[in-house]
């Protein structure tokens, strides 16, 4: 590849960051490395979150504005995030997609691009080396393969590492050994149960990721199969649950954090000029566990004779933990040390729990869960325990404490995720109160004064707001040049409102003016994504990133878009009869136009909280004075997160609509449904006796799995409903309170009937 000379700047090095998905769980770790490596290039990143690029749908498209953005002179290089990128997109596709991007340097992160230069994990080699580990060292000569979507790059590398192993360890290639999956644990059982079923002797089973091993795993051990006495088994990628579910995975460590920022080391070698190699491969590393037959990490004895620091180390090489981790496991593992000690010398469980849950709280600050230190516990017995040589009656009782402590770490976590999970909602609730309920009147000015308040309760740093000069939106997407002027409407920076900031006009590849530039650090990222509301694109909005939590982004755009939609529209319908230039149908086509806005959901169609609310009141006492019985009806999507995260909040969107379109078959069309938050559905009914509504609720259920027939991800969702006597006063906020409290009780029945 051909270095690009440097150029003079007169700001700090800018790296576009380009990607289909940005806040999911390995997304975010990719983002940590790539802000992490660029701060120390003294870089600013500015992240372009856009779709599929071959998405066809409108909502899709709007969102690829953002891929428009970059130009060669607001941006000194981009970064492609092919990782995700290419789970929507051929080879040839995706390359084509890079030939599209501005002439400055550019590089494709996890994707190996015939285009640009680019950085992906080792899994050739990753996997060579669980082949190797299982025919050298295990003697394994019958290894079946359960292979990725073909046609997918990282799955053909770990396929051809298969056959190559095989190949140069002298071992037949029978076709019945080979078998086709999709990267999902339902698939791995189903390869698992065929080799079963056919009889196909074999001593060893490896998959391309380790889902779909586990699910073979699974398979094979409820056929009555001991792992690894057996059947051993290999997977690639280290997910959390490869070591902490039954017998742990041995599997091919990869550090996503570490792909990030050896990229965007590459990306800023070459826009200084230095010639980097086409294809840089960053190296893996071989977890042994268990289900191969290792029992953990391979070490000689002498080892737990060694000190304590010795000793931890190899702990925590055991547990792979990712390098910018390491740090926090090996505080968690001193305090445990330390904790135990005390423990011992007083007989005392206490000490030791107390020392669990302070760096329980360390790692969740670091990571949001506490698998790892779960993990951690139970490598504690062999490399903390066993050193003390304890007689049988000691070792049993620091045995029963680390399994109490297990415990208590499990209800750390689920007391975090509720606690994270409640306060993810009451900010969004609060802020589209703050933006809709709040707001009588669509005024302009009171929106933004509205926004700044609930910004300041999300401790976001920045948002900025920007609308395009000229033309105030884009009525067509056929459009490909965006305008190359824009205005900045609104300025938050650095945790409070910039007043004097707002109506600067700027180049719109700037991203920002100057001025704004200038409030923010040189290091800082941002995050952009467009400001549309059905066809109509006219600005977009601009976020600081938090790439530990991820951020609201998405939710702040969605209620931003439809608060800005309907001031604009308010202020065009008083120009126009200020101008006497409008007549009475167009006001009241603009007034209708202007209602639905405020009451609908634009993802699902439904009434959304706003409207919701308001025509449920009504609708409620209508029926209390009717003497009729009145039922509300709460009902919350399940998995939600796991589809975004597997498949992309394209998916997430789709999984939302569907979840609409179902609830809007299955109730009556008087029925009122509406949509109050991300994966949250209302419904007010009357006339629905308790009987009915149970039976209701298992044809609701029945229809979501009817839908999930059409989809590639399980559609499911969980119902709870509270019903008013007839004739009697009712208050809509208790109904709806009670309401989501049994729906929480009927998530519990079905996760605990699963």
């Amino acid at each position: 590849m051909n270095a690009y000379a440097p150029t003079p700047r007169q700001r700090p090095l800018t790296l576009g960051i380009l990607a289909a998905d940005i806040d999911t769980a390995v997304a975010l770790r990719l983002v940590a490395g790539i802000i992490d490596e660029a701060r120390l290039h003294g870089a600013r990143t500015v992240f372009l979150p856009g779709h599929p690029p071959a998405a066809s749908a409108e909502f899709d498209r709007q969102f690829n504005l953002v891929f428009r953005l970059p130009d060669a002179t607001a941006f000194d290089g981009l970064l492609v995030i092919g990782t995700t990128l290419q789970y929507h997109l051929n080879a040839t596709q995706l390359d084509s997609f890079l030939a599209t991007l501005p002439k400055v340097p550019t590089l494709c992160l996890g994707f190996a691009s015939q285009v640009v230069p680019s950085v992906v994990n080792d899994n050739y080699g990753g996997f060579r080396a669980l082949m190797s580990h299982l025919i050298d060292e295990h003697g394994c000569r019958r290894i079946a393969m359960i292979a990725g979507p073909t046609g997918q790059a990282e799955a053909e590398e770990r396929l051809a590492a298969w056959r190559d192993a095989c190949a140069d360890a002298g071992l037949t290639a029978d076709p019945d050994l080979l078998l086709q999956g999709s990267f999902t644990q339902a698939s791995g059982r189903a390869a698992m149960r065929s080799l079963l079923e056919r009889g196909v002797a074999v001593d060893a089973v490896v998959a391309a990721n380790d889902d779909m091993s586990l699910g073979a795993m699974a398979c094979a051990v409820d056929s009555g199969l001991h792992v690894p006495q057996q059947l051993r088994f290999g997977g690639f990628d280290d997910i959390l649950a490869a070591g902490r579910l039954g017998v742990g995975l041995t599997t091919i460590n990869q550090s996503h954090y570490a792909l990030a920022r050896a990229s965007v080391a590459r990306l800023v070698e070459r826009i200084n000029g230095t010639a980097v190699s086409p294809l840089t491969r960053v190296p893996t590393r071989l977890v042994r566990r268990q289900s191969c037959g290792c029992g953990g990490f391979h070490v000689r004895p002498e080892t737990f004779e060694a000190d304590l620091d010795v000793r931890l180390a190899g702990m925590l090489e055991e547990l792979a933990v990712a390098p910018e981790h390491e740090a926090n496991y090996r505080a968690a593992s001193l305090l445990v040390e330390q904790g135990l000690a005390h423990a011992l010398a007083e007989q005392d469980f206490q000490p030791l729990l107390a020392a669990v849950q302070a760096g329980a709280r360390d790692v969740l600050a670091a990571e949001g869960h506490v698998y790892g230190l779960q993990a951690l516990l139970v490598a504690a017995q062999r490399w903390l325990i066993e050193p003390r040589r304890l007689p049988p009656e000691t070792w049993a009782l620091v045995a029963r404490w680390l399994q109490q402590a297990q415990i208590a770490l499990a209800g750390l976590q689920d007391v975090a995720l509720q606690a994270r999970h409640r306060l993810h909602s009451e900010r969004a609730l609060a802020f589209r109160d703050l933006l809709k309920t709040r707001i009588a009147t669509f005024d302009l000015q009171k929106l933004l004064e509205h926004l700044s308040e609930a910004l300041a309760d999300l401790s976001l740093d920045t948002c900025c707001i920007a609308l395009y000069s000229g033309e105030a939106r884009i009525a067509s997407l056929d459009d490909f040049d965006l305008p190359g002027e824009a205005r900045l409407l609104y300025a938050f920076i650095g945790g409070r409102e910039r007043s004097s900031l707002n109506g600067e006009r700027f180049r719109t590849h700037d991203v920002l003016p100057v001025d704004a530039w200038a409030l923010a650090a040189d290091s800082t990222s941002l995050i952009v994504y467009p400001v549309f509301h059905g066809a109509e694109h006219f600005g977009f909005i601009v976020f600081s990133v938090d790439p530990v939590a991820g951020g609201p982004w998405e939710t702040i755009r969605d209620e931003v878009s439809s608060a800005l939609k309907a001031s604009l529209l308010v202020s065009e319908l008083a120009a126009a009869r200020d101008a006497l230039r409008s007549d009475l149908a167009q006001a009241r086509q603009g007034q209708r136009e202007l209602a639905d806005i405020a009451h609908r959901d634009e993802l699902t169609g439904l009434l959304n909280r706003r409207g919701f609310l308001a025509e449920a009141r009504l609708r409620a006492d209508m029926l209390s004075a009717d003497g009729l019985a009145t039922a509300v009806i709460f009902a919350d999507l399940d998995g939600l997160k796991p589809i975004n995260d597997r498949h992309g909040h394209a998916a997430g969107d789709v999984a939302i609509r569907q979840a609409g379109e179902v609830l809007r078959r299955g109730f009556r069309s008087a029925d009122l449904i509406g949509r109050i938050g991300g994966d949250e559905f209302v419904v007010l009914t009357a006339n629905a006796d308790p009987e009915a509504l149970s039976a209701m609720r298992e044809r609701i259920y029945r229809l979501f799995e009817r839908a999930s027939q059409d989809l590639p991800f399980p559609l499911a969702c969980s119902l709870g409903y509270v019903v008013s006597p007839p004739g009697v006063p009712v208050s809509l906020e208790d109904l709806l309170a009670r309401a989501d409290t049994v729906l929480y009780e009927e998530k519990r029945r079905r996760k605990g009937a699963v």
